[in-house]
Formats: structure tokens, sequence, C-alpha cells
């Protein structure tokens, strides 16, 4: 689980926004390209997700100018159909492929009620939950699963390993003043020999949730087809996705879908917490809370961070705010 870093300085979203687009843009990425890798990263630490916000920043920076990573890809449709589309990153960052992929979702479910969509080789798309959030803003269930399709598995490794750590996000919307449904997770979990003794079903039901994200985008989405991974051009390029929207007024009036789930999140925060535990919430509630803080007071820059950023902003001559 993240955690709010103890060694942060606290800097204005929008202020936070603008370095990072500054960063990217002097390496450079293109504007557009820089100004949405910033957003999506300012909104992940927004939420609490620190392991998947401006943190990145350093190994990002690192593959574009090792030319590992794609610093202007054209982002295209391999095939679309009424409900559907697949696209190719090109070889850039996850972020760039990963928003354009769930805008297009959300457009085909505001039509059809139901929009999916693939990505296929790219870098890191960040924390998933981003993208399923971008359908909940528009009155939307969200899904985004992010992983590869591995082809060669080394017969000694154990089987939950080879399902490597699958990023999932499902987003479901609430009222504007109650905490959305927001699960935002990966699959993996650590081996540990004692414990899979006693719960030998929690690691069964990992490797087959990771198996689900990787197929669901690796297999689904093409990577198998796209490039041979011995000969690949921009080799961090190994990860794809998948991205759902479904449009909850093709189902129910919204209004009404809103208020059930207001009941159901208010009757959670009633019951007796867990042991250790201030306050029964669940998933989305705390990121709830987080966000409102740090739109208030700042987002907490935790140190590593700031002195990747320090380091990187020296190099590239791009002024610092703080």
């Amino acid at each position: 689980m993240n955690k709010p870093p103890t060694d942060s300085l606290r800097v204005d979203a929008d202020v936070l926004r603008k370095l990072i687009r500054d960063v990217f843009a002097a390496v450079p990425v293109s504007e557009e390209h820089a100004t949405l890798i910033g957003e999506l990263m300012v909104d992940t630490d927004l939420r609490g997700v620190v392991t998947h916000g401006i943190i990145q920043v350093k190994r990002y920076y690192s593959d574009f100018r090792s030319g590992a990573t794609n610093t202007h890809p054209d982002v295209r449709v391999l095939r679309e159909a009424a409900g559907t589309v697949a696209l190719t990153g090109d070889g850039g960052l996850g972020y760039i492929a990963g928003h354009k992929a769930m805008a297009m979702a959300i457009d085909k479910a505001r039509k059809t009620g139901i929009g999916a969509a693939t990505t296929t080789y790219h870098e890191h798309i960040g924390s998933a939950g981003k993208y399923a959030r971008m359908a909940m803003r528009q009155n939307m269930i969200g899904f985004c699963f992010s992983g590869r399709s591995p082809r060669r598995f080394d017969p000694a490794a154990m089987v939950n390993s080879s399902a490597d750590t699958a990023p999932m996000a499902f987003g479901i919307p609430a009222g504007p003043d109650h905490p959305d449904l927001l699960v935002d997770s990966c699959s993996n979990i650590t081996f540990d020999e004692d414990f899979f003794a006693k719960y030998p079903e929690i690691y069964f039901r990992c490797i087959g949730y990771s198996h689900m994200a990787n197929i669901m985008s690796g297999t689904l989405g093409g990577q198998m087809l796209e490039v041979d991974p011995e000969t690949v051009r921009y080799p961090t390029a190994n990860q794809s996705g998948f991205y759902l929207a479904l449009s909850v007024e093709h189902f129910v009036p919204v209004e009404d879908f809103k208020d059930d789930m207001d009941g159901i999140m208010d009757s959670v925060s009633r019951m007796e917490p867990y042991p250790g535990f201030e306050a029964a919430r669940l998933p989305g509630g705390p990121e709830f809370d987080r966000e409102r803080a740090y739109r208030r007071d700042g987002v907490p820059v935790c140190g590593q961070a700031k002195r990747n950023i320090e380091q990187i902003a020296g190099e590239l001559g791009v002024d610092l705010p703080w």
C-alpha cells in the first residue's frame, strides 16, 4: 500500500505539472506529450500513489535520453470497429498510447454503450487507475489492465513468477461529494512459503489475475505480432494495455446509479474497521481524501523524487520552483 511520504516538500499541483512538462519538453518530447505526461503524473500523486507518480521521472528521462524509448511516437490505429480499437504505441511512453486508447473507448461508449481498446509496443503506462478515472469522470465505469505477453518461460521458475506484476484498475463513479470506488492495484504477491502453506488459494487467484491481465492486454493487443524482441528498435516498449469504458446511462439513469453507489459507500463507512485502521473504507475512499487535501495544501514530493528532479533539471537547464 502506498503511504504519504515522511520526507516531503509540498508543491502546488499546477506548479508541479508545469515543472514536469518543462523537464520532458527539454528532453525533448513534443509540447503536447510533455504536457500530457505532466498532467497524468501529477494526477497520480494527487491520489497518493507515490510509487507511480513523479518518482518515475528519472526512469522515463533515462529511457528517453538513451534512445530506448521513442521521444516522438506516432500512436496509430491498427484495427477499428464500432465499439473497439487496437492501437500501437510506436515505442513511446505508455502514457501517450494509454490516454488515447481510453479517450477513444469513451467516445465509442457514448455511441454504443461500451468501448474497448488495446495498446501494444510501448513503455510503462504508470498507474492503471488514472485511465479508469478518465471514464469515471464521464459517468462511465472504467477498467484498465496492463501487462505483456511473455512467450518464453523459465522451467526452473516458480509458476507465480511467470505472471510478473500486472497492474489493473476497476473504477465505478459515485456522487460528487462521495468517494468513487476505485480498485487500483497489481496482481502479484511475493512468495512466502509459510503464508502459501496457510493460504494457497490467494496465490492461485493472483496467478490467474496476472495471466488474465497479460492476455487481455498483451495477447489480445497483439504484442507477439508487432516486433521481434531480439531486434526491436525501442527495447523498453515491451508492454501492452486494455481499456474498457461502460456508459452507465445506457443501462440505468446516472443519478439513480450514483445514489445507489453513495449508499453503498456510506453504509460501509459506518461499519467497524479492521484492527489497526481508524475507519472502514472501500478502495478509493482514502485516495479521495488525499486528493482533496493535496489540492488544498500541495502535493507531497518525496525526498528521492525531489533529488532526482533537481539533478535532471540541472542537466537540462530547467528552473526549479523551490
